[in-house]
């Protein structure tokens, strides 16, 4: 039996929450010792404040950090490289989600190292017994590290169904070898990634969560909850019971446990604190959510089908709603990924997307990069419907500005 707790931190505030969590479940004293080297692995996709339920919020990663120093390790970075679509070469996103989400405020605070995993130095790794990646580069700081204390977020997620620490590991891959992960299978090279460096500990910030399409504030859901534990297959298991799915829907956590010989089902957890069953809830998954909200939309999407693609595209289509004409999502077709020819059909207004479908270029608007930013999104979306982009374009930096202006205070001059 692996012990997770939960405890609410509505009372007793974030860091005791935080704090009460470790204790109950047990495990991170005993990991770390004065010659242990800990890196400690939030979840900063791309540039959010802290609080929306997309990215860790800072004061977890603070008390996680605070507890982690006070066992006297050798050295702690605060580690994360940002996800595709801000993960290209020399990108400074990831630096931007640091003083965005407050983490980089955090770490100068705390006198603690922040690092850029997307930069970082790689060593290739030949992955044992793989189910679909032979090999993988993976950062040197992750390598180096004895203990990854991973912090993931509570959160749904279109391609895994959910998100939390196995898919969090991610993030020390470097740059865009993220993207071979989507091209190759995303649930069994998360398996894979996960055989050669899984989190030591899992601390989870459930503090508030994010379904459907992770737009804010109307996909937030208020949790207050913390989770701890050290086996991730099990801390995962109980994160996705607390959004309502069944864990045998998460085939990445499926893959997972059988490589592990472990059972990522409830039955095979101790669940220590509050009782899962009185915080549960029913997260709705991004499919629904984008069927009810884009009724218009059709998406056809090949296997190989990115994050980085989606989060670019659901970007366009709430800028498209928001500032556009509600005609041009009417009868859109929008096809991404590997998609095979005789999915597509030629009728209607057609997009097709990045580079993995580019082959399909000429059976509607392509619009290249991979993935597409979000402008060239909107720009293809309206010459397939014959709407105006520049007046979209220039309501959305108008709103992206007042955005920036609102978080600029949360920012290290």
């Amino acid at each position: 039996m692996k012990k997770v707790s939960i405890v609410s931190a509505e009372e007793i505030g974030v860091e005791t929450a935080v704090r009460r969590a470790i204790d109950l479940a047990g495990g991170l004293p005993d990991l770390i010792t004065p010659r242990s080297k800990v890196l400690v692995k939030p979840n900063l996709c791309s540039p959010q404040p802290s609080g929306r339920g997309i990215t860790t919020d800072c004061r977890v990663t603070e008390a996680v950090t605070r507890f982690v120093l006070e066992l006297n390790p050798q050295s702690v970075v605060i580690g994360e490289g940002a996800g595709a679509g801000y993960d290209f070469s020399g990108s400074t996103s990831t630096e931007e989600a640091f003083r965005v989400s407050g983490t980089a405020e955090v770490a100068h605070r705390l006198g603690v190292e922040l690092r850029n995993l997307n930069n970082d130095e790689w060593e290739e790794v030949t992955v044992k017994r793989p189910y679909i990646m032979n090999k993988v580069r993976i950062t040197r700081t992750a390598l180096e590290s004895d203990v990854t204390v991973s912090i993931p977020v509570l959160k749904t997620h279109l391609r895994t169904l959910i998100t939390l620490s196995l898919k969090n590991t991610k993030g020390v891959l470097p740059g865009a070898e993220k993207r071979k992960t989507h091209a190759l299978g995303l649930d069994k090279a998360i398996a894979d990634l996960n055989s050669v460096v899984k989190p030591s500990y899992v601390v989870v910030d459930a503090l508030a969560g994010m379904q459907g399409l992770w737009e804010y504030p109307q996909d937030r859901v208020e949790m207050g909850l913390i989770l701890a534990g050290r086996e991730p297959c099990a801390v995962d298991t109980v994160g996705t019971c607390l959004m309502g799915f069944n864990p045998s829907q998460i085939m990445h956590l499926q893959y997972y446990a059988a490589r592990q010989r472990l059972k990522a089902d409830l039955d095979h957890v101790d669940i220590v604190g509050e009782s899962l069953e009185a915080h549960r809830k029913n997260f709705k998954p991004g499919y629904d959510v984008l069927r009810a909200r884009y009724p218009g939309v059709n998406i056809i999407a090949g296997e190989s089908a990115c994050s980085g693609c989606y989060g670019e595209l659901m970007g366009a289509l709430s800028a498209m709603r928001e500032f556009g004409e509600s005609p041009a999502l009417e009868e859109l077709t929008v096809v991404m990924g590997n998609a095979g020819h005789d999915e597509v059909s030629t009728t209607g207004n057609t997009v097709i997307l990045g580079k993995c479908a580019r082959k399909l270029a000429r059976l509607g608007v392509f619009a290249k990069g991979c993935p597409p930013m979000g402008e060239d999104i909107i720009q293809a979306i309206c010459r397939a419907s014959s709407s105006d982009a520049d007046i979209i374009i220039a309501a959305l930096n108008r709103d992206r500005n007042r955005r920036w202006d609102d978080t600029e205070h949360l920012l290290i001059r």
